[in-house]
């Protein structure tokens, strides 16, 4: 675009030194008038250059491209007629030229969008007022002061009436554009206002003197002509172009250069005209009417534009009066900031929020009025981080009473729309809604039974405890988990309400124990978490008080109830989850109870590598059997009196194929918790009866001991699982011997009642298994339908040294040996206890001394080699 201004300002200022040299040298008169055409030929590529790159309305500026043709066209005819008489040249060329004005009249007014071409009364007045100012004018300007229009003959005065006329409308549509255009776009409508005022001068004095015979004047409608064509090309190089469809404009219809144009038309036709009088010609006739009708016009515009701006006025008295009632009737309050955000207006709905405090807003900047824990917040979404649409801004205000009151604004910022230039707040007043949500977060965070932090409200302090960075490195955090032991027997003896109050009440007690900025919690049931912000040593402490108090005596209406608990404590780390913490917290209760009633255990990495075990032996333990991870080994029963092997005892072992052998001791009560027992005991059923039924025997058939859990027999298929194992193997069922615990045999369960009696019909012999241990006794003998007792190794472990353990045992023995009971030893491990039991008389016996649980094969190469012949050598024949 600078380069074409550059070219443009170049070749003018080449036509322009030619048209000098000219005045100079009438020789050089033909130059100078190609040299204008040449110029005519350059404005007009120009012009269709800017048509192009305007986009999207490019078709007012290729029009205007075309008009300097027209004048190039005339002139050529001129040329072509040669030598004629003033009147004919004067045609020649003004005939081609009046189309190309009354083009350059529409292309000029095609510049703008129609939309912002005014209609009506007012139009009309302001274009008839610029077409006579124009004429007025004109006239003068081709006639001359003296008014020789008389002079003139008809077909003269038509040429020049034209040439009068259409400049006139020329002139009077760029005034129109200029009056009408888009404040950006002005300057382009004033150098084009330019343009049009040169040029129709400049061709007016190029004909005028060729009618009237006048000399001297050609030379300066030259330089006009040369004015004119580059005032239009630069106007089309200064040209924005046009804004895009929908893009809001800068100014309204009616700009303030609009307003002011015709009383400067008007000014300048009475100016012209009392010029001429006053440089002592007498002015014409026409030049007078036309100033009087110029003067008449514009009062008229006056007046249409009073009564126009008054109708407007009413309108937007009556739209603002509108908008002004939804706004005090809506139940939003709006509030206007200034680009500096000072409250500017407040609607009359913020009274009913803030009542007094409503009208001390105005004229204050919001950052000063609103909470100063807002402050910020707001500051940050007016300025740097502004808020989404449909986003709302939270703030509080101080109503009246200087209360605050809670408040959510949608935020509008229209700082860049020039017609407002402000921030609009829709404000709703949310105080009560916060305050019941408050209250519902208080209830949903909060044990009613206690008053204290339930686990949820526990969990958020926990979450926001670990994510807050340790400002003291020496003091940490530690979490404490306290669970009740008896509450069970309380509820069951006393009843809920007091174990509600029991519970309330060591809530009190652990409150009062820690230190104010403890956090206590009851997570549900008998538990309760302490967090608290201590060293190792006073966490310990802590927990060793917190079982003092929970170990006090409470005194309730069921009389006084003491209660036990145990305490886990982890170190709350960074990088661990709330869950991760709590389930640590949960081992280490668990640690705590096994070592003991009232006992409190730390988290170790110990603890924390068993948990993982057993959690992975709970998840491989599934399909064990199938895929041949679990095997049998069979433990020896020797008969005391012929001194060899009439049972074998199947014990399920479980190779694991990372963890190794696993005992049963510690597989068999996961497989329990887990609900795998019944698969398990299914499996060794039909392992261990196949496996007996091909053993050889040199005398009575062996036995098969198997031990059942206690789960297995609740779960009512015992006798189904048995039927079924021995129909597949053949076993004969007194063979078999179900190893139960007393309290399996003694439970009140109809259903294991009956499966424990279905057992017995069927033949199968049933033990009772670690007797001795627990709280069996000996005048549940009478009752208990079993065929053989064991005595517990416990039992029998002493009975070679303690003479309360060694007189018990042959009691058990001979209550045994009365009833018609086999008596089995079990755990015999010395030659010592071998030979007391057999001074008792004891039927049976197994343990290591005996021999250690053997594979299958090796238990049929025993039978098999020495006749089942097995005894301690150690232990000599009696």
């Amino acid at each position: 675009m600078e380069r074409q201004r550059w070219a443009l300002l170049t070749v003018a200022a080449c036509v322009a030194a030619t048209c000098a040299g000219a005045v100079v040298d009438t020789a050089l008169g033909t130059a100078a008038s190609v040299a204008v055409v040449v110029l005519g030929l350059v404005v007009s590529r120009v012009l269709w250059a800017a048509g192009r790159r305007k986009s999207p309305r490019r078709r007012g500026w290729r029009l205007l491209a075309l008009t300097p043709l027209f004048p190039v066209i005339g002139a050529g005819l001129a040329a072509f007629a040669g030598p004629s008489e003033s009147l004919q040249v004067v045609v020649l060329r003004w005939v081609p030229t009046i189309p190309g004005y009354a083009l350059a009249v529409v292309a000029i007014l095609t510049l703008v969008d129609r939309a912002r071409l005014r209609t009506g009364r007012r139009a009309a007045v302001e274009l008839a007022l610029f077409v006579l100012a124009c004429l007025v004018v004109v006239q003068l300007l081709l006639i001359g002061p003296e008014g020789r229009w008389t002079a003139l003959h008809v077909d003269e005065r038509v040429v020049l009436g034209s040439a009068a006329v259409i400049t006139s409308l020329t002139m009077a549509a760029a005034l129109t554009l200029l009056g009408v255009v888009e404040c950006d776009r002005q300057r382009m409508a004033l150098v084009l206002l330019g343009g049009a005022v040169c040029l129709t001068a400049g061709r007016g004095l190029s004909t005028a003197p060729l009618l009237l015979h006048a000399q001297g004047a050609a030379g300066a409608g030259r330089f006009l002509v040369v004015a004119g064509l580059t005032l239009f090309g630069l106007a089309a190089i200064l040209d924005p172009g046009p804004r895009a469809p929908g893009s809001r404009p800068v100014s309204g219809p009616s700009t303030e250069l609009g307003q002011v144009l015709p009383h400067v038309a008007m000014l300048m036709a009475v100016t012209v005209v009392a010029a001429v009088a006053l440089m002592g010609y007498r002015p014409d006739i026409g030049g007078v009417l036309g100033a009087v009708g110029c003067v008449a016009l514009a009062a008229v515009h006056r007046a249409v534009t009073a009564r126009d701006e008054q109708s407007m006025g009413a309108r937007l008295r009556r739209s603002e009066a509108y908008f002004r009632s939804l706004v005090s009737s809506s139940a939003d309050a709006v509030l206007i900031l200034g680009p500096d955000l000072r409250v500017s207006w407040a609607a009359p709905a913020l009274e009913r929020i803030l009542g007094r405090g409503a009208p001390r807003l105005v004229g204050e900047a919001l950052l000063d009025v609103v909470h100063p824990d807002d402050a910020a917040a707001v500051t940050g979404a007016l300025h740097s981080r502004p808020v989404a649409s449909g986003g709302l801004l939270p703030l509080r205000l101080a109503d009246g009473s200087g209360e605050w009151r809670r408040l959510e604004a949608g935020v509008s910022d229209l700082r860049g729309v020039p017609d407002v230039g402000a921030v609009v707040l829709h404000c709703r007043d949310v105080t009560e809604r916060h305050e019941r949500e408050e209250a519902l977060r208080s209830i949903a965070y909060t044990d009613p039974m206690t008053g204290l932090p339930n686990s949820a409200g526990f969990l958020r302090t926990l979450r926001r405890t670990v994510a807050e960075p340790d400002a003291d490195g020496a003091v940490g955090t530690s979490l404490l988990l306290v669970e009740l032991e008896g509450t069970a027997d309380v509820r069951e003896h006393a009843g809920r309400d007091v174990v509600t109050a029991v519970v309330a009440e060591v809530g009190r007690r652990l409150r009062a124990t820690v230190r104010g900025d403890d956090i206590v919690a009851r997570m549900g049931g008998g538990a309760f978490a302490v967090l608290a912000r201590s060293t190792a040593a006073e966490a310990d402490q802590l927990a060793d008080r917190c079982l003092a108090v929970v170990e006090q005596p409470i005194t309730t209406s069921a009389g006084i109830v003491d209660l036990t608990a145990s305490v886990g404590l982890v170190v709350v780390e960074r990088g661990l989850g709330e869950e991760d913490l709590l389930g640590r917290a949960g081992l280490a209760v668990r640690a705590a109870r096994v070592a003991g009633t009232g006992s409190a255990a730390r988290y170790t990495d110990a603890i924390g590598h068993a948990a993982a075990r057993r959690a992975r032996m709970l998840t491989d333990l599934q399909g064990a059997p199938a895929r041949g991870e679990l095997f049998l080994l069979y433990s020896p029963i020797i008969s005391l009196t012929e001194q060899r092997v009439t049972g074998v005892e199947a014990h399920l072992h479980w190779r694991h194929p990372e963890l190794g052998d696993v005992p049963p001791s510690e597989f068999l009560p996961a497989a329990e918790r887990a609900g795998l027992s019944g698969e398990l005991l299914r499996w060794a059923l039909d392992q261990a009866t196949a496996a007996v039924q091909g053993l050889p025997s040199a005398g009575a058939p062996l036995r098969l001991g198997l031990d059942v859990p206690a789960a297995h027999v609740a779960g009512g298929t015992l006798a189904a699982d048995v039927d079924a194992a021995l129909r597949r193997s053949g076993l004969a069922p007194e063979r078999l011997v179900l190893e139960l615990a007393e309290e399996t045999v003694l439970a009140e369960d109809e259903r294991v009642a009956m499966d424990v009696a279905s057992v017995r019909l069927m033949g199968v012999h049933l033990a009772l298994d670690h007797f001795g241990s627990g709280r069996s006794s000996l005048a549940g003998l009478t009752r208990l339908p079993i065929d053989i007792l064991k005595l517990d190794r416990s039992f029998v472990s002493r009975v070679d040294r303690d003479q309360q353990d060694r007189a018990l045992c042959e009691s058990v023995i001979g209550i045994g040996r009365a009833l018609g009971v086999d008596v089995v030893a079990e755990g015999v491990e010395t030659p010592a206890q071998l030979t007391t039991l057999r001074g008792f008389d004891c039927g049976f016996a197994q343990g290591f001394l005996i021999s250690r649980p053997l594979p299958l094969d090796e238990v049929r190469a025993l039978l098999g080699e020495r006749a089942g012949v097995l005894w301690p050598g150690l232990v000599g024949q009696q």
